[in-house]
């Protein structure tokens, strides 16, 4: 038995299907049921579809080109997102402006932005005007969110990759920028950097297989960041 997909639609639906709205275009354009869903954090609608639906709806993209898990990134629906990263959603697909789902999570929700580092999320991706995930954290002075980029491996700069300026808000920040700069000087270990180079080398798509590897269940908890965590709890 079909469900009302969202308050745009009225017709009853077991399967996700495209919105084309006749309006101008808008931030939800061409969203899908899921984009919807996962935007509201609607779990148990949200489970429906996916399990009804095309593995390709789960990165479907909209008119601006992002896709479900983005949004859901973009509105700290932590829950939908680690079901759509369980239905193969693609932690590093970019909008048409570059930007990633961690772009999208980084200055709010550092708790989104750990499940999609230890996802694959790449740490250093620029969008289209040079912004990285640091930048965007120093930008909000979203101190929990930096730790856990430079703990990942992220290049330490807070300046935009193209321009070379920083945040304009930093002008006054003098605590936060001494700190990421300190951070900068602090040498990270072998076993650190061995663990970044074989999430590198194997990449988002296959740190699924760690669980397979012959390794000690602590040794694939490391690879997979699980000794990461928040230090401050979220709100």
């Amino acid at each position: 038995m079909g469900f009302y997909i969202s308050s745009l639609s009225r017709t009853p639906c077991t399967k996700a299907q495209v919105r084309h709205y006749q309006v101008a275009p808008s931030y939800n354009y061409r969203w899908t049921d899921i984009h919807y869903e996962a935007s509201r954090g609607n779990v148990e609608k949200l489970q429906i579809l996916l399990a009804a639906s095309d593995r390709e709806l789960v990165d479907r993209k909209d008119y601006y080109g992002k896709t479900p898990l983005y949004w859901a990134a973009y509105k700290g629906q932590k829950t939908a997102m680690e079901l759509l990263l369980r239905h193969g959603a693609s932690v590093n697909s970019c909008c048409k402006h570059g930007g990633s789902p961690l772009h999208a999570a980084i200055g709010l929700f550092p708790d989104c932005a750990l499940l999609l580092i230890q996802h694959g999320a790449d740490v250093n991706l620029e969008d289209n005007w040079g912004v990285t995930p640091m930048y965007l954290a120093a930008c909000s002075g979203q101190m929990e969110s930096i730790r856990l980029l430079v703990q990942a491996g992220a290049d330490i700069t807070y300046k935009n990759k193209k321009t070379g300026s920083p945040p304009k808000r930093l002008a006054s920040q003098t605590a936060l920028i001494s700190w990421i700069e300190s951070c900068s000087r602090q040498p990270r270990s072998l076993k650190h950097l061995s663990r970044l180079q074989i999430r590198a080398t194997l990449g988002y798509q296959r740190l699924h297989t760690v669980e397979s590897f012959n390794f000690p269940e602590s040794l694939k908890a490391y690879l997979m960041f699980e000794d990461l965590a928040l230090q401050e709890p979220v709100q």
